[in-house]
């Protein structure tokens, strides 16, 4: 049973029939905090793209970028915003309907994966399967970003708390990873006071 009940995709498309809490019009700070400090290599994979503002925000500093989400409306967002974007931004962007817990039916390769707030959507054996298929698509030396909530709510339908120990028992170097850097952050939303947050850029070793 996934936390969002037995249909999460009936329920991210109901959050999706309006504007999302977490859409926030523009990359989350810490995220584009942690891109600036850790400079991605290309291609980069936005998994749980959403409406698209982290990918377009990643295309406007020249990054191409392929963003995915299992909710069509959310897509159909995005590509909304390609449109209003200069042509050579425009051509650097790729949204698509896709499952992002199985990344690896693109058969493509990255040379990053940015994710802001999708890791923290699943309980731990789905995160084990999620980290699994992330290794098969990411380039050596290539980075992973996760900025995820750091707060467990006691109420249905949230995301879980990740905290620095869960990434460090996940991401070692015995399971081929490296982790850059973990810092503690703010996860803003339109709705709701910025909550505690974890930020990570983690390499993938050759």
């Amino acid at each position: 049973m996934s936390r969002f009940g037995s249909d999460p995709l009936a329920f991210f498309n109901s959050v999706y029939q309006d504007i999302a809490p977490w859409d926030i019009g523009s990359p989350q700070p810490a995220m584009a905090a942690l891109l600036e400090k850790y400079p991605p290599a290309n291609p980069i994979l936005d998994i749980g793209c959403g409406s698209g503002d982290l990918a377009i925000y990643l295309a406007q500093l020249g990054h191409q970028v392929v963003g995915i989400d299992f909710v069509e409306s959310a897509i159909t967002n995005a590509q909304a915003k390609i449109s209003s974007l200069p042509h050579e931004t425009a051509q650097l962007l790729n949204f698509q309907v896709a499952d992002a817990l199985k990344p690896s039916l693109l058969q493509k390769k990255f040379g990053a994966i940015v994710d802001s707030g999708f890791y923290h959507l699943f309980n731990s054996d789905q995160c084990d399967q999620l980290i699994d298929e992330i290794a098969s698509i990411l380039l050596p030396n290539g980075f992973y970003y996760l900025h995820e909530f750091a707060i467990e709510f006691p109420v249905p339908n949230v995301p879980r708390q990740i905290m620095a120990d869960e990434l460090q028992a996940r991401f070692t170097a015995d399971k081929g990873w490296r982790i850059k850097e973990i810092q503690t952050a703010e996860f803003l939303s339109r709705v709701a006071p910025p909550v505690p947050a974890t930020c990570a850029c983690i390499e993938r070793l050759p």
